[in-house]
């Protein structure tokens, strides 16, 4: 019988087998991390977004009543993005009658010009003020008898 048989590996060998896993893993990494980065959205667009249907949806509450109107209006503000510095935007309101409705646009826009967002609405019929009072349509009884 041989006593010389070894079993299992030497500290070398190993040492290269992890050397060569950890090229393996750090070629996988640097391919997929860009990859990942490019399906992720961007979170100042996502904020920006954010920020135009939350405003649409007041402007258009707003305007939903007969006797309201709103000037066309830019503001400057700032948006908070999750894990980063708020970002400077300037955001736009305007309004346009198209025949019965109105169409009401926001737009978003940051001061790099890198990203925008803009949003639009169509109120169709506009709503009597709250507590007004209605006066409904009278039907005018037909004549009768013969001229």
């Amino acid at each position: 019988m041989c006593a010389d048989t070894q079993r299992g590996m030497t500290l070398a060998e190993v040492a290269v087998a992890v050397g060569v896993a950890a090229c393996v893993i750090g070629t996988m990494l640097g391919v997929l991390i860009p990859a990942v980065r490019h399906l992720t959205p961007d979170p100042a667009q996502v904020a920006l977004q954010m920020l135009v249907d939350r405003e649409i949806h007041v402007a258009s509450d707003l305007l939903k009543y007969s006797s309201s109107a709103v000037a066309p209006a830019a503001v400057a503000t700032s948006v908070p993005i999750p894990n980063a510095s708020p970002l400077p935007v300037t955001l736009q309101l305007q309004t346009s009658a198209q025949g019965t409705a109105m169409m009401v646009t926001v737009r978003a826009h940051d001061t790099s010009g890198m990203h925008s967002a803009q949003s639009q609405a169509t109120i169709a019929s506009r709503a009597p003020q709250p507590g007004s009072t209605i006066v409904p349509a009278v039907l005018v009884p037909a004549p009768t008898g013969a001229p």
